[in-house]
């Protein structure tokens, strides 16, 4: 199993993809992708375990990256982030101007690790900045905190579950993360959630050359939220939905892993899994499910959140083979929003990537 990258001009609408090239070398199993991307420097991680078809979650998982500096032309070889003998979750990664930054749970004592290089990976500054007791995907998985990153400019925001309750914290820095240590006071976006391994929270940094913001959008048993970090001041809650809704003409009864984008001037742009109402279904938002159908949708502000447009549905999850279609991951190019996102069903046997875009 291994990972791979595929390009696209970035004003072909729809995205018109080149062949896919492999990232992780060829002799390994390899998996739990991020990519990151500013300017002419992109940067791809993954996590590499012992074996596919005879998987432990005991096992020794590391964290690897590769560099392009070039849009993703030619990578450099890769390089890896966390110990050989040690266990990560789902590392994220973001990267400013020439800055990489990363982002990943130790497995095995819960310590949300953060690492900045501004090197092109050749050195790292490591940290830990929290620790979390959350057992997200089982306890025989290790912890995870499923934390994510955002950066604009200098303005920082990393995000992640403190606790097997739910709890959702956010570290904020408006000096690049130097300042982010254990000893940093984090701020609690929601003190109980489900906290399962899908309804995770999401930061990103503006697009916008000279945008300061840093968005955060996370989950609650009814609502979809987002707050925005400037630098100075982290912005009051914004619902983007509240369950139960009707959007679309479904009845949807719960959202889960959210992604955010600030877009524009003051715009922002979200994207979520949302749960269709199952009534012979205990939780609609289970994807192990084979009976839940859960949709992608998208809702965009122009004004900061203070008022939202339409819901935008990017799939059909009634229509076969793809009932479950979740993970959305938002980027801008040439102007467009580009929404990618998983869909599949329960076995695996039907699984794609694909995307959408919106002008």
């Amino acid at each position: 199993m291994g990972v791979f990258v595929q390009r696209s001009p970035a004003g072909a609408v729809p995205a018109a993809w080149g062949k896919p090239k492999r990232m992780s070398p060829g002799d390994v199993q390899a998996e739990r992708p991020s990519i990151a991307a500013d300017g002419n420097l992109a940067v791809v991680g993954w996590v590499t375990q012992t074996s596919y078809l005879h998987y432990s979650p005991t096992a020794r998982r590391s964290f690897w990256i590769r560099v392009s500096t070039d849009h993703g032309a030619t990578w450099r070889a890769p390089h890896r982030v966390s110990p050989s003998n040690g266990r990560v979750d789902y590392p994220r990664l973001a990267v400013q101007g020439h800055e990489i930054f990363a982002v990943w749970t130790n497995a095995n004592n819960g310590a949300i690790r953060f690492a900045t290089t501004n090197d092109l990976g050749a050195t790292w500054s490591r940290r830990t900045i929290a620790t979390t007791s959350s057992t997200s995907d089982g306890s025989r998985e290790g912890f995870a905190g499923l934390p994510d990153v955002g950066v604009s400019g200098t303005n920082v925001a990393l995000v992640w579950f403190a606790d097997q309750k739910g709890a959702q914290q956010v570290a904020l820095s408006a000096t690049g993360g130097t300042d982010l240590t254990s000893s940093t006071p984090s701020t609690t976006l929601v003190g109980t959630s489900p906290n399962d391994g899908q309804r995770y929270a999401a930061a990103a940094g503006s697009a916008i050359p000279g945008d300061p913001r840093v968005a955060v959008a996370f989950t609650t048993q009814s609502k979809v939220l987002v707050r925005v970090w400037d630098g100075v001041t982290l912005g009051p809650e914004l619902a983007v939905a509240s369950f139960p809704t009707t959007a679309v003409g479904v009845l949807y009864a719960g959202g889960y892993g959210p992604a955010v984008l600030p877009t524009g001037s003051d715009g922002l742009s979200v994207a979520f899994g949302a749960c269709r109402r199952r009534f012979n279904v205990a939780d609609p938002c289970d994807p192990t499910d084979a009976r839940t159908r859960i949709d992608v949708l998208s809702r965009e502000s122009p004004d900061g959140g203070a008022t939202w447009g339409p819901v935008r549905r990017l799939t059909d999850a009634t229509k076969a083979p793809y009932r479950i279609n979740d993970e959305p991951s938002i980027a801008l190019t040439a102007g467009t929003r580009r929404i990618a996102f998983d869909s599949y069903e329960t076995s695996f046997v039907a699984y794609v990537v694909r995307m959408g875009s919106l002008r």
